[in-house]
């Protein structure tokens, strides 16, 4: 089911909401996936057949032209805006979509990939709470040096202190050799989330490998599992 994506502006004004999983009266959690660089929301919607659980509801935001932003993740900020605050604003509409249904964002599973797990690092940056769950995959938060930014609270934008993200259990799955996501930027991603007050679990596999890999995917199985039994401890390694 598609629908338009409602209070985005910018780029990704018109982007669309691809929808799957248990229909709105059954959905106890919501999983909102973000596609990465050339992907489509429709193509994650399939791979997510894989860790889906019945009683989950699919929220995929689709790019416009199937590109989040511009330029590289690791290019200055400025070089991707607005499509980067557009992007963001995609995620929170998905996220304000569950709450449509009657699931806050403590029921609500954030998944992006490659560029899409880039925006979601963005997102969690820009709106810390606690949410579900979180998972980055092969991705670091954008911009030129991650190890220099910081989550933000509040309206004037200043830097959180510990708790802001609230324990989220948020995890960061990439390689040693990603060809697109170096291990040095999603550590520093790590560590700017630990500092948040994030459950980080931070895991390097060895290879190149880029994207969702099985192990992953049981993962985050395992955490809408997690949810939907009732069972939402979470603890940083």
């Amino acid at each position: 089911m598609t629908r338009t994506l409602s209070g985005v502006e910018g780029p990704h004004a018109a982007a669309t909401l691809e929808t799957g999983g248990a229909p709105a009266a059954a959905a106890e959690v919501a999983v909102v996936l973000v596609h990465g660089r050339g992907g489509t929301a429709e193509g994650l919607l399939r791979l997510a057949d894989e860790f889906y659980r019945p009683g989950a509801a699919l929220l995929a935001p689709n790019a416009v032209r199937s590109n989040w932003f511009p330029a590289g993740h690791d290019a200055p900020i400025a070089a991707n805006e607005p499509a980067l605050t557009s992007a963001v604003d995609c995620v929170a509409a998905a996220v304000d979509a569950a709450g449509d249904i009657g699931l806050p964002p403590e029921r609500v599973v954030l998944v992006g990939v490659s560029q899409g797990g880039a925006v979601v690092s963005e997102f969690l940056r820009r709106r810390p709470r606690r949410y579900g769950g979180a998972f980055v995959v092969s991705a670091a938060l954008p911009g030129e040096d991650p190890t220099e930014r910081s989550v933000i609270v509040g309206e004037d934008g200043g830097a959180a202190e510990n708790g802001d993200l609230a324990g989220t259990p948020v995890a960061l799955d990439s390689s040693e050799g990603d060809p697109y996501a170096p291990v040095e930027r999603v550590r520093a991603t790590a560590d700017v989330f630990r500092r948040a007050g994030a459950a980080v679990d931070l895991r390097i596999d060895e290879g190149d490998g880029h994207g969702l890999s099985d192990a992953t995917m049981a993962r985050i199985g395992d955490r809408i599992s997690a949810l939907l039994d009732g069972d939402d401890a979470s603890d940083a390694e």
